[in-house]
C-alpha cells in the first residue's frame, strides 16, 4: 500500500493543522522579537476597525487651601488612532511523492516552522517600519551609535520628556540591528573611552557579548533586543529605535488560521497558514528613532 500525505478523514487534518501550528509558533520569536515589544490588543468580535484612544497629559494637581475651592478645573482632552487590520498568509504545496522521498521525517512540522517565519518576518517588518515615524531621531547616517546618544535617548524618554504624554513608564525596549549592538559593546568596552572602564560599564559589555542576541541583559534599566530584520539601506545606515510598548499598537484580528487542502489530480497538499494584524503609533513621544551606521565588517 503507498504511504504518504492523506485527507481521508477528519482527525488526519485536525493532527496536521496542530503540528504546523505548534512548528510556526516555535519559529515565530528568535529573529523578530519586534511584535512583542508592542502592545498588542485582540479586535472584538463583529469589528473590522480598532480605535485606539489617547488622552493628552494632564497638568500636575494643585496644593488646595481649607475653606477655598479649587480653581483648577482639567478636562481629558482625547484623541483617537484608527487601524484597521488586514490579512497575511503564506501557501506551501508538497507533492504526495516529495513527502515520501523526502529524507525529513517530519516534512509537515519542517513546513509549519519555515512558514511560522515567514509570517513573523512580515509582520516584524511592518512593526520596523513605524520607527521611521518617531519625531525623535538621533545619531545620523553615517555615524555610529555610542553610548552617549543611548543614555541620551533614555533620559529623555523617561525624564525629559516633557511632551502631552509626559515621560515614558516602564517598560521601555531597545531594538537594534546586530551592528548597532556591536557599537554599544565597543563602546562600553573600550579602555580608550570615557565611557569604558573595570566597574560596572565593563561589566555589561562582557554580559552583552555573551549574551547580546537574547535581549536579557540591560543597559541603563532597558533590555537590548537584536531584531533580525533591520535593514541595511543603501548607505549603510540602519534605523533601530527605543520605546514604551504603548508607543505603537498592534491590533489583530483573530487567531492564527492553518488550512489544508488536496487536490487529487495535480496529487499534492496544499498547506496555508494565515494571520489578519495592524498597527500604527499612537504616542510618537515615546519612542526615540536610533539612525546611525551599520556598515557591514565581513
Amino acid at each position: 500500500m503507498a504511504t504518504g500525505l492523506t485527507l481521508s478523514t477528519s482527525s488526519n487534518l485536525q493532527t496536521t493543522q496542530q503540528r504546523l501550528l505548534a512548528a510556526a509558533t516555535i519559529a515565530f520569536e528568535p529573529a523578530a522579537p519586534d511584535p512583542s515589544m508592542v502592545r498588542q490588543v485582540s479586535l472584538p468580535a463583529g469589528h473590522y476597525q480598532g480605535i485606539v484612544a489617547t488622552y493628552a497629559r494632564l497638568t500636575q494637581a494643585s496644593a488646595l487651601t481649607e475653606g477655598v475651592d479649587l480653581a483648577q478645573v482639567q478636562q481629558l482632552a482625547t484623541n483617537t488612532l484608527t487601524i484597521t487590520p488586514s490579512e497575511h498568509g503564506i501557501i506551501v504545496t508538497i507533492s504526495k511523492r516529495a513527502a515520501r522521498r523526502q529524507f525529513d521525517s517530519d516534512l509537515v512540522s519542517t513546513a509549519g516552522e519555515q512558514m511560522g517565519v515567514a509570517l513573523r518576518e512580515r509582520e516584524a517588518k511592518d512593526i520596523i517600519t513605524l520607527y521611521d515615524g518617531f519625531s525623535k531621531s538621533i545619531v545620523g547616517s553615517g555615524s555610529a551609535l555610542d553610548i552617549t546618544y543611548y543614555r541620551g535617548a533614555v533620559a529623555y524618554m523617561i525624564t525629559d520628556n516633557d511632551t502631552d504624554y509626559g515621560p515614558a513608564p516602564m517598560p521601555v525596549h531597545a531594538a537594534f540591528h546586530a551592528e548597532q549592538i556591536s557599537d554599544i559593546i565597543l563602546d562600553l568596552s573600550d579602555p580608550g573611552t570615557t565611557n569604558a572602564g573595570t566597574g560596572r560599564e565593563g561589566i555589561v559589555a562582557n554580559d552583552l557579548v555573551k549574551r547580546w542576541w537574547r535581549g536579557s541583559d540591560r543597559v541603563y534599566g532597558i533590555p537590548i533586543m537584536h531584531s533580525g530584520y533591520i535593514a541595511r539601506d543603501s548607505d549603510d545606515d540602519s534605523k533601530g529605535a527605543i520605546f514604551h510598548e504603548n508607543a505603537l499598537r498592534e491590533i489583530e484580528e483573530g487567531e492564527v488560521d492553518v488550512t489544508e487542502e488536496g487536490d487529487n489530480s495535480l496529487r499534492v497538499i496544499e498547506h496555508g497558514m494565515f494571520k489578519s494584524w495592524g498597527e500604527g503609533e499612537r504616542a510618537d513621544a515615546h519612542g526615540v528613532e536610533i539612525y546611525s551606521d551599520t556598515l557591514a565588517v565581513v
